[in-house]
């Protein structure tokens, strides 16, 4: 199967019809991974939600000597080297809390509870300019669109 790169711009630019507002250029997304790579100890859970479907996918943040490894200028390799774009992400999500199921044997663990300083992460994120985000108590977003 090859690809048919005038399909998928096509494609593309029909899924994007559907926003109101662009916020993102992919050096805006370059400068934010690298702030949140200088930052690795605070970002512990980083979520990318893509423009093609409603699943949040994990982002594996790495330290700014491995940054290069994972990020480029369009985007980045996710989870099982499959490079995405930047222009294909709807926002990026950090959530405050979160949890983890554990078992062993057939028994249920109690499960690990995990927690981020979302207003630490927002301050970073803020000293790169403006960006367009969202904040409460559970999460905080920045968003590619709208």
């Amino acid at each position: 199967m090859t690809f048919d790169k005038d399909k998928y711009e096509k494609r593309l630019a029909f899924r994007l019809d559907r926003f109101s507002g662009k916020f993102m250029s992919n050096t805006k997304w370059t400068k934010l991974f690298e702030t949140l790579s200088r930052n690795k100890e605070t970002v512990n859970k980083c979520l990318e939600k893509s423009i093609w479907d409603e699943q949040l996918r994990e982002i594996h943040i790495p330290p700014i000597e491995e940054f290069t490894e994972t990020f480029h200028d369009t985007g980045f390799k996710d989870g099982i080297n499959q490079p995405s774009n930047f222009k294909e992400i709807e926002w990026i999500e950090f959530p405050s809390k979160w949890t983890i199921s554990r078992q062993m044997r057939g028994q249920t663990l109690e499960p690990h509870k995990y927690e981020q300083d979302i207003i630490k992460i927002k301050n970073e994120i803020d000293r790169i300019g403006q960006l367009e985000t969202g904040l409460d108590n559970e999460k905080l977003i920045v968003y590619g669109y709208k």
